[in-house]
């Protein structure tokens, strides 16, 4: 074996095996840094989206909560003006039923009256007559 200085030896093996591992433990570490960065990294945009999420639902609760208390509001207005409008609906019904019955009443007045007037009327002529008959 040549012992000259460009030849590798035993010691200068070592040295030149030492350097590569140095080496390959400082790619190791690099690379452990940057995918420890990577990792988190992720998890931060994880967290983030999970926070946006949450504002996200809670806004859309938020708003379907404001929603539905509109909704409630506006169905009860509704049902404020059906009662009015059935209750006027009613009044309506009772205060034609009473036109009707008054009106009903008093056909039923008038034709009696006219009933009794068509009795009386020649009773007392028939009356009139036999006393003015008699009176001779």
């Amino acid at each position: 074996m040549d012992k000259s200085p460009n030849n590798c030896n035993g010691k200068d093996s070592v040295e030149v095996l030492a350097e590569r591992i140095a080496n390959l433990s400082k790619k190791v570490e690099e690379q452990a840094a940057s995918q420890k960065a990577a990792v988190d990294a992720a998890l931060t945009a994880i967290q983030v989206a999970k926070l946006d999420q949450e504002r996200t639902v809670t806004v859309a609760f938020a708003a379907s909560e404001k929603a539905n208390t509109k909704t409630e509001e506006a169905q009860k207005e509704s049902n404020r003006t059906i009662n009015i409008l059935q209750n006027d609906v009613v009044s309506l019904k009772e205060s034609r039923s009473q036109g009707v019955g008054d009106k009903s009443a008093k056909t039923v007045d008038r034709t009696q009256f006219n009933w009794s007037v068509g009795l009386y009327v020649p009773t007392v002529l028939g009356l009139l007559a036999i006393l003015y008959h008699f009176s001779k």
